[in-house]
């Protein structure tokens, strides 16, 4: 006779997945305003969560060598904040980073371990893109920022991963915030 163990009668229950969104898109996008606001509709639900631009966590000189943007830096950050955020009670989590490849998606998730990630990719029209960079880069970093943004809004519509895609054109922060936040299953 067969002999059933804990796991095939239900007895043992793996645990509950994190929720994590990313806000993924080109540089003027809006990612670090959008996440702010999904923040703000998790606050006014009473929904536990954190809140991280990943890229202030790689904001460091000289990045290490080969890792140009500094993923791998903000990646252990990351996971050592998220790491006291969810012994704090958190139980949320929400990132405004740009993720150009599944690849990235992986390297998140052995990161962030027991995780259900989500993708959102924001996009929005060339013109529309340099018009934000310009108000937002107002130092020595505009023609850089300005140049990386339509080269990023070019691959990020071919290639990049995304469980949804919201174009931001033409809405406001909280109008994008309302399209995003049912696409995920936020824990309570």
């Amino acid at each position: 006779m067969a002999r059933i163990n804990d796991n095939e009668k239900g007895l043992i229950s793996k645990p509950m997945e994190t929720p994590v969104l990313i806000i993924s898109g080109p540089v003027g996008v809006g990612k670090t305003s959008v996440s702010e606001e999904v923040s703000n509709l998790l606050s006014a639900k009473d929904i536990s969560h954190t809140l991280i631009d990943v890229d202030t966590l790689a904001e460091t000189y000289p990045r290490p060598a080969g890792d140009r943007f500094g993923t791998e830096l903000a990646l252990k950050n990351l996971s050592n904040i998220w790491r006291n955020c969810s012994s704090a009670g958190s139980k949320n989590l929400i990132l405004a980073r740009i993720i150009e490849t599944e690849i990235c998606v992986e390297r998140f998730a052995c990161a962030l371990p027991n995780t259900n990630i989500k993708v959102c990719q924001l996009s929005a029209q060339h013109s529309k893109l340099r018009s934000r960079v310009r108000k937002r880069e107002i130092g020595s970093g505009l023609e850089w920022h300005e140049k990386r943004s339509i080269e990023l809004a070019d691959s990020l519509a071919d290639k990049a991963p995304a469980d949804f895609k919201i174009k931001t054109d033409d809405k406001t922060i909280i109008e994008i915030a309302d399209e995003i936040f049912p696409h995920v299953s936020w824990a309570n």
